[in-house]
């Protein structure tokens, strides 16, 4: 499909938000009165403020935004925030990201990563959903636990699931996502990849009986004890073979005589037996094992056929699940999911899809730039996701005109192979009593 141009991108995000207004009475909280009165803040103001605002105070946020002459106080802004449903906002997100072209896909398939991240938020310790104290001599901090679906290929957010710092289930989200799609194109094709922690039964189950495919990373553990009955397979250095794994509740001399059986017990989820049922499933899966290192293996669970997907490809698959860790990077600091200005629980949910829009919005910019970019026989090229947000930010203000032309210049070589120790640090949410 064609690639968006800029102000195409502009005029759709645009178009996505006019329909919320034409839909008030969805997505406003008094339909009859809300956005009916011309006032310094018009309704696509309030959708775009939470997108772009930046680091900065709200006063200076808003002063940025509109400008000295028609600069409005920040209780006008929230009066206008107040009128707006969070729903607007997803609604906004899902809405917009379902107009942007599919541009890549792998043999057809577009590759779907499933990962968690959590969302610091500013402190509010009377919000029991996500406050919680780390050490019991600590102040505490607030977060929230974000499970999103991202396109690894064409770097964009398709769907999230929020939950509670205290109830986080990413198998269960997962589970979610495959009982009913990607919502922009129920019927695309697409290959789900996931790390470690999805590794289940539960979750393998849910990807077969909905038809999906789906590579997941395993632990060494989880692999020997899902094939205890045939160990010998995970000898070779390189590994790839198909295996049958019967799964059931009870733990039955009848169910026992089966090849490769497991017993689920009932402190564990498995969605589709009951607890005390004495029927079994199969699941038929393909097990990989392969070197990353002279002294570490990699081991993969996955459903995909063998006669279409080598080991190599496998191995590839994989390794574009990263690009996942490094969106949730740009989203949050780049992005500034990081400086949140809100402590009313609709105003989180209104940021956090308005900044996942503005995301979307950018990758989509950066897909056309791309395209015109050619690559060298040394490298590849790629747009510097840092600064063309901030190049964006200033479109939507309408600081900038030819933004296509002003990213163009910040398009940076991709050097493959390049590995650095990762740091890892303490995080809290910056303060609003400093902001």
């Amino acid at each position: 499909m064609a690639h968006f141009s800029a102000h195409k991108v502009k005029e759709s995000l645009n178009n996505s938000i006019k329909s919320l207004f034409d839909r008030r009475q969805d997505f406003f909280n008094n339909p009859s009165s809300s956005f009916t009165r011309e006032k310094k803040i018009s309704f696509e103001q309030t959708i775009i403020f939470p997108m772009i605002a930046g680091s900065d105070n709200v006063d200076t946020e808003l002063l940025d935004y509109f400008g000295e002459d028609k600069l409005p106080s920040q209780s006008a802004m929230i009066q206008r925030r107040n009128q707006v449903k969070p729903e607007a906002f997803k609604e906004l997100f899902h809405d917009f990201t379902r107009q942007i072209p599919v541009a890549k896909t792998y043999k057809g398939y577009r590759l779907v990563a499933c990962d968690g991240t959590r969302l610091n938020l500013p402190y509010n310790s009377s919000d029991k959903d996500t406050f919680f104290k780390c050490k019991e001599d600590r102040k505490g901090i607030n977060q929230l636990h974000m499970n999103a679906l991202y396109d690894t290929l064409n770097d964009i957010f398709l769907d999230i699931e929020l939950q509670r710092i205290r109830e986080m289930d990413e198998m269960g989200a997962l589970c979610r996502f495959f009982d009913k799609g990607i919502p922009l194109n129920p019927s695309q094709k697409w290959i789900s990849l996931a790390d470690r922690g999805y590794a289940s039964f539960n979750v393998f189950a849910h990807a077969i009986h909905n038809n999906r495919l789906f590579l997941i990373r395993a632990s060494k553990s989880f692999v020997d004890k899902m094939c205890r009955n045939h160990k010998h397979l995970l000898d070779a250095n390189i590994a790839d073979f198909e295996i049958t794994v019967h799964i059931g509740r009870r733990n039955t001399n009848e169910l026992k005589k089966l090849d490769n059986y497991h017993c689920v017990p009932s402190t564990r989820r498995y969605d589709y037996l009951e607890a005390d049922s004495n029927e079994f499933e199969c699941l038929k899966l393909r097990v990989l094992k392969f070197p990353i290192s002279e002294t570490t293996c990699e081991y993969i669970v996955t459903n995909l056929p063998s006669d279409h997907f080598s080991v190599d490809e496998i191995k590839e698959l994989y390794h574009i699940r990263w690009n996942q860790e490094t969106a949730f990077r740009f989203l949050k600091y780049a992005g500034n999911m990081v400086h949140i200005h809100s402590i009313k629980k609709e105003f989180l949910l209104q940021e956090i899809y308005a900044k996942l829009t503005f995301y979307n919005f950018c990758s989509a910019l950066a897909s056309s730039i791309e395209a015109s970019t050619k690559d060298t026989s040394k490298h590849k090229y790629a747009v510097n996701h840092t600064q063309m947000q901030k190049i964006c930010i200033r479109f939507i203000r309408g600081v900038v005109k030819n933004v296509e032309q002003l990213i163009a210049k910040f398009v940076e070589p991709i050097r493959l192979g390049r590995k650095y120790i990762r740091i890892i640090r303490t995080q809290s949410a910056d303060s609003l009593a400093y902001r």
